[in-house]
């Protein structure tokens, strides 16, 4: 009975942190340009959907629950998550049907080229699926190798600190006793809701994970959320290292190599991201600083980018072409997405830290900055206004409670 219910415990583990976030961004992949619907910037923006649904319906139950606000909360959280992946599936069937394999590309790659991409004069061959050299196979092995290292070690070597006393703690009593930071986890006694921390949800997302489970809340801290939180983070500097690596992409696995090498050796205090990236994993000031501040970089690369592009087709327009006005017309949503995955990633950094908010929104401030002297377009900052909203909303709630 107890390798039936480790065994059944795995599973459910896998379909809410691994199945259920990546139909969730197929399901809303279709937001994104062509070229980035991979498997790795889909499960990227499954998770960015997963944590801000979740953030908005667990801090109204909060809020409005006195009791068994949990109970409503995985209720809630459970039938639209399910409802979302259903919707996933479905997308994922049709496109099958039609597309083949070919309608996401498998990682590393990127989007498989078609007769018409190869032939249109729009088309950036750089951005399209590349073949890696066996040297460049070999360095990828190499990255694997040291991720798996790191999983591992993060599971049977897992550190243990006194923020544990408060932060785990809380996702222990959401799951056991039924609440929502109302309960002193230092001392057991209720007490009014603790605003400080209230409103950072991450906590409550991880008991959702442990209730769904039927996993202690402990033991999805400290041995499953890294396994999950690590590989997300790496994904995301992959992300990174192909736009800054486009023209030579082969060198992508090199980078992600240093990368993982400073992170194992950045332990020089107890306070650098990489001390809390591997020992702090659970917690979202780790995921601050190691998970969303890249997600900002890896966006504003993506506008770049995409500014640098569509001033080509500037040249264009003022000729009278109409090649323009149809990447224009084609793209009025696509040029619009970082925008969107922007706004997730504000509403994710609120649900791990209320400093989240605070750093997240001075970086967005200091990159639309160079954003709108490289691009010289004056609707880069009506789009950061926009996707900081999220954020002007959370402070609100924070001051009025």
């Amino acid at each position: 009975m107890a390798v039936l219910s480790v065994i059944d415990g795995i599973i459910k583990l896998i379909l809410w942190l691994v199945v259920v976030p990546f139909f969730i961004g197929i399901l809303c992949n279709g937001i994104l340009p062509l070229v980035r619907r991979t498997i790795g910037i889909s499960f990227i923006l499954g998770y960015l959907v997963y944590f801000s649904v979740f953030e908005v319906i667990a801090i109204p139950c909060m809020l409005h629950f006195v009791y068994n606000a949990f109970s409503y909360c995985c209720r809630y959280s459970m039938w639209t998550f399910t409802i979302l992946a259903a919707f996933g599936v479905l997308k994922s069937v049709q496109m099958l049907k039609h597309h083949g394999l070919s309608y996401l590309s498998l990682f590393p790659g990127e989007t498989h080229a078609t007769a018409h991409e190869l032939l249109s004069p729009r088309s950036d061959p750089r951005m399209l699926r590349m073949n890696y050299s066996l040297e460049s196979k070999i360095y990828w092995g190499i990255f694997f190798g040291l991720l798996l290292l790191q999983m591992v070690m993060s599971v049977v070597m897992s550190s243990f600190d006194g923020d544990d006393a408060y932060y785990v703690v809380e996702s222990l009593l959401a799951q056991q006793a039924d609440v929502m930071n109302t309960i002193l986890p230092y001392i057991g006694t209720t007490t009014m809701l603790d605003i400080r921390h209230a409103l950072a949800v991450i906590t409550m997302w991880i008991a959702f994970v442990a209730k769904m489970s039927s996993v202690h809340a402990t033991i999805v801290s400290h041995s499953v959320i890294p396994c999950i939180i690590i590989p997300l983070v790496y994904l995301v500097y992959v992300e990174i290292a192909r736009i800054l690596f486009r023209r030579r992409q082969e060198i992508i696995p090199v980078f992600m190599i240093i990368v993982s090498m400073l992170m194992m050796f950045g332990n020089v205090s107890i306070y650098t991201p990489a001390t809390f990236f591997l020992t702090r994993t659970w917690q979202g000031k780790a995921m601050v600083s190691n998970l969303i501040i890249p997600l900002i970089i890896w966006v504003f690369l993506w506008m770049l980018e995409d500014a640098k592009r569509t001033s080509i087709f500037g040249k264009e327009a003022e000729a009278g072409t109409e090649s323009y006005a149809e990447f224009k017309e084609a793209n009025r949503l696509h040029r619009a997405s970082p925008w969107i995955v922007l706004g997730l990633v504000n509403m994710f950094s609120g649900m791990c830290s209320s400093m989240g908010i605070i750093f997240g929104g001075s970086l967005i401030a200091l990159f639309t900055l160079v954003l709108l002297i490289f691009a010289r377009n004056f609707r880069v900052i009506l789009g950061a206004v926009c996707c900081v909203i999220p954020s002007a909303v959370y402070l609100l709630i924070y001051l009025k409670l």
